[in-house]
């Protein structure tokens, strides 16, 4: 039997203090990058395909560069959500929910939309929920 003294005490990890309520913890620069091309992604093609027509060479170009610059799982999740008929594909955060669909988000998700990633997608209607307080920094 091992005396008290003799016991290991584990460590606790560093706790994360989270940042001011409507600023997000760790908004880097990237992160933000990656939030704006995402929704200006989206607006562009909500634009091409309400147009049907000529989709041309300076938008094509436009979306590659675009598409370049998110990660494989943000287009993924993006796909997902055009191919399952979301307009738009992406949303921004109304209070605690989807402004896509109105449902209230998970506590976790949320929190993650909020304060680590900035974007996630909407359990509900597959959208892409992102905080705007991201893109106003």
């Amino acid at each position: 039997m091992s005396t008290p003294s003799a016991r290991r005490t584990r460590q606790r990890p560093p706790s994360r203090r989270l940042a001011e309520p409507g600023t997000p913890a760790r908004a880097d620069e990237k992160g933000i990058a990656r939030i704006a091309a995402l929704v200006r992604l989206a607006e562009l093609d909500l634009d091409q395909s309400s147009r049907e027509g000529q989709p041309g060479e300076d938008r094509t170009a436009a979306r590659r560069s675009l598409v370049a610059r998110l990660s494989h799982d943000l287009l993924e999740g993006y796909e997902r959500a055009l191919l399952a008929g979301r307009q738009p594909p992406v949303v921004p955060l109304a209070g605690s929910g989807c402004s896509g669909c109105y449902v209230r988000l998970p506590t976790t998700l949320e929190q993650r939309i909020r304060f680590v990633r900035g974007v996630a997608a909407c359990p509900r209607c597959l959208r892409l929920v992102y905080d705007p307080d991201w893109l106003s920094r």
